[in-house]
């Protein structure tokens, strides 16, 4: 069951009242939107998402309307619905718990699985997919992705065992991978705390949903629409996505746009990481348009 992450933390930081209006850039489960709801039954969510699956089954009475696109896009979401501003703007980054065990297209490398990674639930053929890379990229670049999105050590041996194996057979499923990456890296390391697969998965889908570049762009489409004394409340779940963020907020605070909710970032108690692992690596950042 997926659990929404600094749930109160986040909400809170957004200073709302029932008259606001939300955009909940990464619905996800809708943990941050229902709790809104709940405390706020006044407030109007626009809710994105560019996974279809995660709005199945969450008819609500609460007034959220639900846009299936990636958050890249949220100008011409907000166009759609003739929404000029916003009074809080919410990102979760990352993958749900569902979409970690249930969508089927090969996020887990604990499950054997298609390997698509995209974050659309019905990917066309003209849709990048975790296949295509790994069976037409060049050795160079699958090298540099791993490195640079899953900051693996050992990205070049793994990026020429997936080379090797290709040549023999196509790479199509979630475990192929995991046997050529378990082949490329030394049994210590495959002893470690972190799954041995988890970097090169995680640099894999980065660059299949081009996850970097569209936080940069939400963001800074995010921060145009927000009303003077809006708040943006940014959840990330590692370092790279920590810092475009952080860069973000300091530069709009240094031109006078801004200025930090929280100076230091926010973290998951011990309570709420002993009873949700998964939030051990949260960091919330809350910025304020002035």
């Amino acid at each position: 069951m997926h659990r929404t992450v600094l749930l109160n933390e986040t909400i809170e930081g957004l200073n709302l009242n029932p008259k606001s209006l939300v955009v909940d850039c990464t619905f996800g489960g809708g943990g941050h939107s229902l709790e809104i709801c709940k405390k706020y039954p006044g407030v109007k969510i626009i809710a994105l998402d560019q996974d279809s699956s995660a709005f199945k089954n969450k008819k609500t009475d609460y007034k959220i309307i639900f846009h299936n696109e990636n958050f890249r896009s949220i100008e011409r979401v907000l166009e759609k619905e003739g929404i000029e501003q916003a009074d809080g703007i919410i990102f979760d980054l990352g993958l749900s718990s569902d979409q970690l065990e249930n969508s089927g297209r090969g996020f887990s490398f604990l499950k054997n699985e298609p390997l698509l990674m995209t974050l659309k639930a019905n990917p066309t053929s003209s849709d990048l997919t975790a296949q295509d890379v790994v069976n037409t990229w060049s050795e160079k670049n699958l090298s540099d992705i791993i490195y640079g999105y899953g900051e693996e050590k050992f990205s070049r041996k793994i990026a020429k065992g997936m080379v090797d194996a290709r040549q023999k057979a196509k790479i199509e499923t979630t475990f192929d991978l995991v046997k050529i990456i378990s082949g490329a890296v030394p049994g210590l390391y495959k002893r470690g705390r972190i799954h041995f697969a988890t970097r090169t998965f995680q640099a894999i889908r980065i660059a299949v949903n081009d996850e970097l570049g569209a936080l940069a762009e939400g963001l800074d489409k995010g921060f145009k629409l927000l009303k003077i004394g809006g708040r943006m409340s940014v959840i990330s779940f590692h370092s790279l996505e920590d810092r475009i963020i952080k860069r973000f907020f300091r530069e709009k605070v240094a031109v006078g746009e801004a200025r930090l909710i929280n100076k230091k970032v926010i973290l998951a108690s011990d309570n709420e990481v002993k009873n949700n692992p998964r939030s051990r690596s949260a960091k919330l950042r809350i910025l304020e348009k002035i």
